[in-house]
């Protein structure tokens, strides 16, 4: 938070505040320039500040989007909405497609620990099928990932569902 005496052109006090935002979690430079204006600094300040700030390690976009991309990843999302979002935490397009491909997953995998996650049940009929495809596809996987998915549930490989 902005104490009362900073003024809108204290860089000393953006960079101590976007510092102590970086230290609780990565942020994007688009992030981190928009949590800046919201506290009141100018754009050139930010300007300044930011670049200080990657130039010493302290930000990357590349760190934000290898970070971003395992969370959303461990908590069920596809590729596309991955990406979607990635685009609207200002990380540039061709650096969240080549994160993603870094990354190395196995979407119809994933897919299928996110309906183990959700479902704790085999699909009964055609209803429930189509019920868990628009599930996975609204997490961004893609149609034919959906379709495989939502018509199997695994019982292989000795594992236990619940």
């Amino acid at each position: 938070m902005q104490s009362k005496t900073a003024s809108p052109d204290d860089a000393t006090q953006a960079e101590k505040i976007a510092l102590g935002l970086l230290t609780r979690r990565e942020h994007s430079r688009y992030e981190l320039q928009t949590k800046l204006r919201q506290r009141g600094f100018v754009r050139e300040v930010i300007g300044v500040v930011l670049d200080r700030l990657a130039e010493q390690g302290w930000q990357s976009d590349v760190r934000y989007a290898e970070s971003y991309v395992r969370m959303r990843i461990a908590r069920g999302y596809g590729e596309a909405a991955i990406q979607a979002e990635l685009r609207q935490r200002g990380v540039d397009s061709p650096l969240a497609h080549q994160t993603l491909c870094d990354a190395d997953v196995d979407w119809l995998e994933c897919a299928q620990q996110q309906i183990r996650r959700h479902f704790n049940f085999p699909p009964e009929d055609a209803a429930e099928k189509l019920r868990r495809y628009r599930h996975l596809c609204n997490r961004g996987f893609t149609p034919e990932q959906a379709r495989i998915a939502s018509a199997r549930w695994p019982e292989i490989s000795g594992t236990t569902w619940i």
